[in-house]
């Protein structure tokens, strides 16, 4: 697999080139990459764990065969398949463990995380789909009662309670600063976590997703969330700004 071994001039050895040998170098990678004491105990600055759980179901998401009658071709080919290892699914459990009970990881941890996700070929639709799922998540972590409230008030107290819920929610679980103007939304970050993933600003597309799954939890929003200005373009920070359709409200 291109980028976790070291390529040799001699003849493949049968012994390291089957799927087998393969799949078990690729989970020893993986394991590095996923340090079983990766729960931060330290200063170091950390990330909401539901962001990694997103990703790494995006990326068992994008990696799963069509369903196609070829079940014996699948079984080889998911082998090979980054987001259907066996490595992945404990990561995914892992994760999912943390998020449950809002603990955080290592931003380091993440940033690798990314990166691996950043070097595929279809990681721009993997990053729409992970803040997707983390928007969504994260919307779910508002309380019962919370949501009651905004869901039973009337008119323009709804949207004024919904405003303060986006706002929560994305300063928390993204550490982004939420504004609104009318009906336009934006929100900014000097230095997003994404900027270390791509340096060019490709995966900012994450927070674009999650910022726009937010919003349609908790308003009439009903249109997508641009990244209109990039750290990694010369800008003071990244913005995200709403681009909604006529009659939406947020």
């Amino acid at each position: 697999m291109p980028g976790w071994g070291v390529e040799s001039p001699l003849p493949p050895d049968p012994a390291t080139s089957s799927p087998g040998w393969i799949a078990r170098r690729r989970s020893a990678n993986l394991r590095r990459l996923f340090p079983r004491d990766a729960l931060t105990t330290t200063t170091q600055p950390t990330v909401d764990a539901l962001v990694p759980l997103a990703v790494l179901e995006a990326m068992r998401g994008q990696d799963v065969p069509e369903p196609d009658g070829l079940d014996e071709y699948h079984v080889e080919l998911t082998t090979k398949r980054l987001g259907m290892s066996r490595t992945i699914e404990k990561q995914i459990a892992r994760y999912a463990d943390l998020a449950e009970r809002q603990q955080r990881v290592g931003r380091d941890e993440v940033i690798a995380l990314l990166r691996l996700a950043a070097r595929r070929g279809d990681a721009a639709l993997l990053f729409a789909d992970a803040g997707r799922r983390a928007g969504t998540r994260a919307s779910r972590r508002v309380g019962t009662a919370a949501r009651g409230v905004w869901w039973s008030a009337p008119g323009a107290a709804r949207r004024l309670l919904g405003r303060r819920l986006v706002r929560s929610v994305v300063r928390e679980i993204f550490g982004l600063e939420v504004q609104h103007d009318g009906q336009q939304v934006s929100a900014t970050s000097a230095r997003p976590l994404s900027i270390d993933v791509t340096p060019d600003g490709a995966a900012c597309s994450f927070y674009g997703s999650a910022i726009a799954a937010v919003l349609r939890a908790f308003s009439d929003f009903d249109g997508a969330v641009i990244h209109v200005a990039c750290v990694a373009q010369g800008a003071e920070a990244c913005r995200w700004e709403t681009a909604a359709s006529s009659g939406s409200e947020s």
